[in-house]
């Protein structure tokens, strides 16, 4: 058989590839998903005048509220390693008990739709604590073969050793935990975290990011579709404090 016979078929095969790849960094959507939509039943946002969205959404007896910094592009820029940061705040109002597991993921919808994991808090604190390691070391180092430099370069290492460790600290405490809700204890909150410095498809900052917040409990999806600024020009007027 000519070998030019065969071109049909490569053809179909290369086709299917190039059909199915970009799908597989766009996750259909499970049918069992609960998405938060605009003016839908059990759905709502607010601006708050402490400069942060709010979008909650309820099912049953689960009410999830994902909030985000309206400073949020601005602010995960100027951060130590640049992750996206949002808070979640979950409350369970049933008689029973409802296990929430951490497992979050963030598509990056204007970024070629990657999607990312959570930072897991334990993990990336012990990266960070390595980096300082790593940092002293190369400090000591530099320092005995240009000691007219020490003071400059124990300076640098001190003040990025500080900043480290409060970030650490941080995570370490104010960070979302895996919980099981009941009528004694039900409500879990706390900070998540997505890596952008992994991926080249992760560029710059557009002026209007658009993202997919998925949250997975045990037998549901949740997402939560928002965008930053929520509307073209969206501003905050903070209130000072009192």
């Amino acid at each position: 058989m000519p070998r030019y016979s065969q071109f049909p078929t490569i053809c179909g095969s290369l086709l299917c590839l190039v059909l199915v790849v970009p799908q597989s960094q766009c996750p259909k959507e499970p049918s069992n998903t609960i998405r938060w939509r605009a003016g839908a039943p059990n759905c709502e946002f607010q601006r708050g005048d402490d400069g942060r969205y709010r979008w909650r959404m309820t099912d049953g007896d689960v009410d999830m509220t994902l909030i985000v910094d309206s400073q949020e592009l601005a602010k995960s820029r100027h951060r130590l390693y640049h992750p996206l940061g949002v808070y979640l705040s979950v409350t369970y109002t049933g008689h029973d008990k409802f296990e929430f597991p951490a497992g979050l993921r963030m598509q990056f919808v204007r970024h070629h739709n990657v999607v990312e994991g959570y930072l897991d808090p334990d993990e990336f604190s012990t990266r960070m604590q390595n980096d300082i390691d790593t940092l002293v070391f190369d400090t000591e180092r530099e320092v005995k073969k240009h000691p007219e430099k020490a003071e400059e370069k124990t300076a640098h290492a001190r003040e990025y050793q500080k900043e480290v460790s409060e970030f650490i600290e941080f995570i370490s405490t104010q960070s979302l935990q895996e919980a099981i809700l009941t009528p004694g204890n039900p409500e879990v909150h706390g900070w998540v975290f997505f890596r952008t410095d992994n991926n080249k498809w992760l560029g710059p900052w557009k002026s209007r990011e658009d993202f997919i917040l998925r949250v997975k409990t045990a037998d549901k999806y949740w997402e939560f579709p928002f965008s930053l600024p929520p509307a073209e020009g969206d501003l905050i007027l903070r209130k000072r404090d009192q």
